[in-house]
Parts: C-alpha cells; sequence; structure tokens
C-alpha cells in the first residue's frame, strides 16, 4: 500500500494557437522530470483547454503546479479538486495524454464551473475512472 498522496486536478486555458507538437513537448518534459518527484498523472486537452490530474507526494504535486502556473503555453490555471488517496490511478504514468472527448469537455465544464463549491467526492472520481479507462484502451 501506498503512503498518502494527494490528487490534484488543475484546468487551464490554452495558449493561443497551441498545437500538438507542443502537447508532445509536455509530455517529453513530464517523462523525464515527473519520476524522480514521484508523480504521475494524466493531461487532457482539447476545445481550448487543458485539464491535468497530478498525483504524488504533496511536496512533489505543488512544486509542480507552481511550476505549471508559469508555463507560457496556457493561462488562467485553477484548481479544480485536491485530495488526499492512498492509492494512484495512475500508477506507472510519467504523463500520459488524452484528446478530449465531447462529453468529457462538457463534464471538465462542469467542474470548472462549480469549482468554488465543494466538488461531489463522487463526481471527480467518476470523471478520473473515465480518463483512467480511456489509458487503459490506448494500444
Amino acid at each position: 500500500m501506498n503512503a498518502h498522496i494527494i490528487r490534484l486536478l488543475y484546468i487551464s486555458d490554452a495558449a493561443e494557437g497551441l498545437d500538438e507538437e507542443a502537447v508532445t513537448a509536455i509530455l517529453k518534459s513530464a517523462e523525464k522530470n515527473n519520476p524522480p518527484l514521484g508523480i504521475t498523472g494524466v493531461l487532457v486537452f482539447g476545445g481550448g483547454v487543458f485539464a491535468q490530474v497530478l498525483e504524488g507526494p504533496e511536496r512533489g504535486v505543488l512544486g509542480k503546479y507552481v511550476q505549471v502556473m508559469g508555463d507560457s503555453r496556457h493561462r488562467n490555471c485553477r484548481i479544480v479538486h485536491i485530495t488526499t488517496t492512498v492509492e494512484r490511478l495512475f500508477e506507472g504514468v510519467s504523463m500520459a495524454a488524452l484528446q478530449a472527448l465531447p462529453l468529457e469537455l462538457a463534464q471538465i465544464a462542469e467542474l470548472d464551473a462549480h469549482r468554488k463549491e465543494t466538488v461531489p467526492p463522487e463526481d471527480f472520481k467518476n470523471l478520473m475512472n473515465v480518463f483512467f479507462s480511456r489509458l487503459q484502451a490506448l494500444p
């Protein structure tokens, strides 16, 4: 069993003209930098937004989020949900990327609209399970 870790979901607006090449660069950087910090997760992008889940030790995840906020490839970072957990959803995945499907964009927008309220843990868990299931289905 893992020690307690945190899972953080943030949403941001993609910079104008951001392309697939930029997303590939983000993933390459994550593959190099995340394992030493104990960070795993998924980056979902599309419709002009990013939704990223970071999970790992509190210090590593919060430090990574501070770095992310200064990244010019996006703006208006906002934490939607943060929780402690003992189990990773993205075990062994330094950072995966998924192109957001229309229904997921709607779910992300709904979570974003209510980010200043208490997000029901079940809604957060359901969205994370959707991302995890899609990752498992990848070749």
